[in-house]
């Protein structure tokens, strides 16, 4: 919690599940924020090598598609309008999803 102006207070609370290239990846973490905290962002890149491993999770937890917002990452190497578009392309097939809510590069 964080205290504002005028008395006002602000409750801080995670909002979406990120995944790190550091080993930071749990599956069953995934699928319980999914499941039964309401988590429903997936913050995620290529680099991590997780997405394959959230298809799962998310397939698994029964969550549809259209009330998730997934958020993944580029590496350097997929900069450029063709290698960006293949890349997302890849990112979607990996992550078993038709779509992604955005892209960061």
């Amino acid at each position: 919690m964080l205290a504002c102006n005028h008395d006002t207070l602000v409750i801080a609370k995670a909002s979406h599940v990120w995944t790190s290239h550091y080993g930071g990846y749990s599956h069953d973490a995934v699928v319980y924020a999914l499941q039964k905290c309401g988590i429903r962002h997936i913050d995620t890149a290529k680099r991590y090598g997780c997405e394959l491993l959230l298809q799962k999770a998310i397939q698994e937890s029964g969550i549809k598609r259209e009330d998730l917002w997934i958020t993944t990452k580029l590496w350097h190497s997929d900069y450029g309008y063709e290698t960006t578009k293949q890349a997302c392309k890849e990112s979607c097939k990996r992550l078993g999803v038709e779509y992604l809510g955005m892209v960061f590069f």
